[in-house]
């Protein structure tokens, strides 16, 4: 019987990273916004601008985590940054005002940073060119394992305990800190170590400079792409339970119906990150914007149960396609040795994107009353990125 290639130890290794850095770290925020929300007494453009400072501390580490990680390896900066946001998480459980919350969300988001950075930087010192958008993807589901778990686990806690959101925060930071420890034992920087080759590697053989990685053209233009999916995305992220809860509908409905966004995004990162394998990078980007977007604003518009539930399936599977997709990009104009140091490039404009995007949503939503405003503005933003991605292409 053949024997697993390490690789895809690695794969799954970074596939629990991501679900601590991002499904626990960033999604957990959806359904604990309204308990916290109310047990801190603060309005929605506090709770914009707590998910902005969790995105400003992703920025502020994104460039400098893709460095560290190029120059010293991916492992050490992962689990670091795993500890960080345990501890972190477990701090943002026992915040009691909203400047307490704003610096714990802001470290949790310099976890998050390097998580990703040098968890996805991996993939191309792992994968060759043929398997890394898949890889990538496998990566990225973590993300969607998380949204599953605290969907459901969430509102749970925050149903059956006094404060029940500061437990909730403080589970997820535990669960956190067992990661770190699982992360220092599996992961390995290169397959040389093991005395291993990366799978399908041969066809591509590009190596830059780490110097030279944010002097590449056509990854600037990708950054500003990715801009917009931080945009659009996390205003639909952060506000998707409190605009059910909104219009009626009750904190279990709504983390189940987010755990459902989480089940089918499990495969838009392997399913769209293989199709950009065969039809190209851009061209994959440039379907799954346009769909996400659509899938937005009829989320915004939608009243009923089946509006709301069929413009969640369409974001469902496409939602965490497009950093798999970019970040396998990245890997093929850069190589392996640089990858990490070009993701973390272009997560600053994502970081960006998404440090502005909850703000703007929250204060919208005080203004109108609703996040049907949010929402539209997201679907538009997601589908310009759409068609800008048809003018980003390999060099």
């Amino acid at each position: 019987m053949a024997r697993i290639h390490y690789s895809w130890v690695i794969a799954a290794a970074g596939m629990l990273g991501i679900l601590v850095g991002l499904g626990f770290a960033r999604f957990g925020y959806t359904p604990i916004l309204e308990p916290m929300r109310e047990g801190l007494g603060l309005s929605y453009t506090h709770m914009g601008l707590i998910a902005s400072a969790n995105f400003m501390g992703y920025v502020s580490f994104s460039l400098l985590g893709g460095y560290l990680a190029s120059r010293y390896g991916g492992r050490k900066v992962a689990v670091y940054s795993l500890l960080l946001i345990g501890v972190t998480m477990i701090l943002t459980g026992l915040v009691r005002s909203f400047e307490d919350a704003l610096i714990a969300r802001f470290l949790t988001g310099v976890g998050s940073a390097g998580v990703n950075v040098s968890f996805l930087g991996l993939v191309s010192s792992w994968f060759g060119k043929a398997r890394r958008g898949l890889a990538t993807g496998m990566m990225n589901a973590g993300s969607s394992v998380g949204i599953i778990i605290v969907g459901i686990v969430i509102p749970v806690v925050v149903l059956n305990f006094q404060d029940g959101w500061r437990v909730g925060w403080s589970l997820l930071g535990a669960a956190g800190i067992v990661i770190a420890a699982v992360s220092y034992m599996l992961v390995k920087d290169r397959p040389e170590e093991l005395g291993l080759k990366p799978i399908a590697v041969g066809e591509d053989q590009r190596e830059v400079s780490i110097g030279m990685v944010y002097r590449t053209k056509t990854l600037l233009r990708l950054g500003m792409v990715y801009t917009l999916f931080g945009f659009s995305y996390i205003i639909f992220a952060t506000f998707y339970s409190s605009h059910m809860v909104l219009q009626g509908y009750g904190i279990e409905l709504a983390g189940g119906f987010w755990s459902m966004v989480g089940v089918l995004s499990m495969f838009s990162g392997p399913l769209w990150g293989t199709v950009s394998d065969r039809i190209g990078r851009n061209y994959g980007l440039a379907i799954v914007y346009t769909l996400l977007g659509i899938s937005f604003i009829a989320f915004g518009f939608s009243r009923g149960i089946a509006g709301l539930a069929a413009a969640s399936i369409v974001a469902g599977i496409t939602i965490f396609s497009i950093p798999t997709i970019v970040q396998a990009f990245c890997g093929d104009l850069v190589g392996a040795k640089s990858a990490s140091a070009a993701i973390g490039f272009v997560t600053v404009f994502f970081g960006v994107g998404q440090m502005v995007g909850p703000s703007v949503g929250g204060y919208l939503a005080d203004l109108t009353g609703s996040f049907v405003t949010s929402l539209t503005l997201a679907g538009v933003a997601s589908i310009a990125g759409g068609i800008l991605s048809l003018l980003v292409k390999g060099e």
